[in-house]
């Protein structure tokens, strides 16, 4: 992740950044997570101001707010709780490398990922921090990781189903792309989040498959299907920065997301190195971090074929073109004729549709 950022350093957090080694500096006045913060809000800034993002995103009269967020991350970071999340950077790389580049053009690109500063999207669903279903968190059995699996597809679909209807001149546009687009984001934190914040990944040390994904959590979820012993950890702002009671986890709960977390490669479980012996051919793996993100990438390419399937069936099954929408979904600059219209395109309610 270095070759990505831009800043030679940040005041407190040198020994965050990676050596070759995989090893650590100094101690710091900054945490961990309040670092890696930090590292977040740089390289969206630094991603929008020299990839020519800044102009793409006027262009579509995006709200300036998205232009400015990643400064306002880096800014505030320092007095940020720790991230409850694969840290910004980590949800923006899986996401980029999951979603197929021939089907998924630039601009889609950049609304699925969203915007830190108000809750858009992949990168940004961290604000809002303390609802579970949008991280997997506290969810002591498989029963409450259905719940949580439940409650995201039942609020992000119907905002991209909403959005991903043909709409003005001819069906060139959608009804509202930008929102769907950022719901499909926030669907997508929601199961990277899956890997990194429940049992899942020890759960395929344990057993020698690396590879395994869970198959059923969406759109319906059966706790029988899943692995008895499944769990996320325990989090609550309650408990300052960490989440964690003093006294460890509550009843019920095995581990707090503080130990369990493999949210980067500066946690204690995202740090932790794998078995000697476990591999997955041709795929380089150190640690608990490199397997959570290696399993989120797959089962996020995935979410994107069934998500696409879903508005096609939803399109087609009202008389629409349903393949034709979800080119226009997922290819922003496309605007192919989809035929019948619903009406004309709305403006963008992308900031209006990211909280409850």
């Amino acid at each position: 992740m270095s070759a990505q950022w831009q800043v030679e350093t940040i005041p407190n957090c040198e020994h965050l950044q990676p050596s070759w080694d995989g090893g650590t500096s100094e101690s710091s006045e900054l945490s961990p997570g309040a670092c890696d913060f930090l590292w977040s809000g740089l390289v969206f800034a630094n991603r929008i101001l020299r990839s020519g993002d800044l102009f793409v995103l006027l262009k579509r009269r995006l709200k300036a707010g998205m232009v400015l967020g990643g400064a306002a991350v880096a800014v505030s970071a320092l007095a940020a709780p720790t991230a409850t999340a694969f840290y910004p950077q980590f949800h923006e790389s899986i996401t980029r490398n999951a979603l197929p580049a021939e089907q998924v053009d630039n601009l889609a690109t950049l609304e699925i990922l969203g915007d830190p500063s108000v809750g858009a999207g992949a990168v940004g669903s961290d604000v809002f921090a303390s609802d579970d279903w949008r991280h997997f968190d506290n969810a002591a059995n498989p029963a409450e990781i259905c719940t949580r699996a439940t409650d995201a597809w039942n609020f992000f679909t119907p905002i991209i189903l909403q959005g991903a209807q043909a709409a003005g001149p001819d069906g060139t546009d959608l009804l509202d792309g930008p929102s769907a687009r950022s719901a499909f984001g926030g669907l997508a934190h929601a199961l990277q989040d899956f890997y990194s914040h429940t049992n899942w990944v020890e759960g395929n040390v344990a057993a020698n498959t690396p590879e395994a994904l869970a198959v059923d959590l969406f759109p319906t979820c059966d706790p029988a299907t899943l692995p008895p012993q499944l769990f996320s950890g325990f989090f609550s702002l309650d408990f300052g920065t960490e989440g964690c009671p003093p006294g460890g986890p509550p009843p019920g709960f095995p581990e707090c997301h503080s130990t369990l977390n493999k949210d980067g490669f500066t946690t204690p479980k995202g740090g932790q190195f794998l078995p000697q012996g476990f591999v997955v051919p041709g795929v380089p793996l150190l640690n608990y971090f490199d397997l959570a993100s290696l399993l989120a990438t797959k089962a996020t390419t995935d979410l994107y074929y069934q998500v696409r399937t879903t508005v096609v069936d939803n399109v087609n099954g009202s008389g629409g073109n349903g393949e034709c929408v979800a080119n226009n979904l997922f290819r922003a600059e496309l605007h192919e004729a989809c035929g019948s219209s619903v009406g004309p395109a709305t403006p963008s309610r992308l900031w209006d549709n990211v909280g409850e």
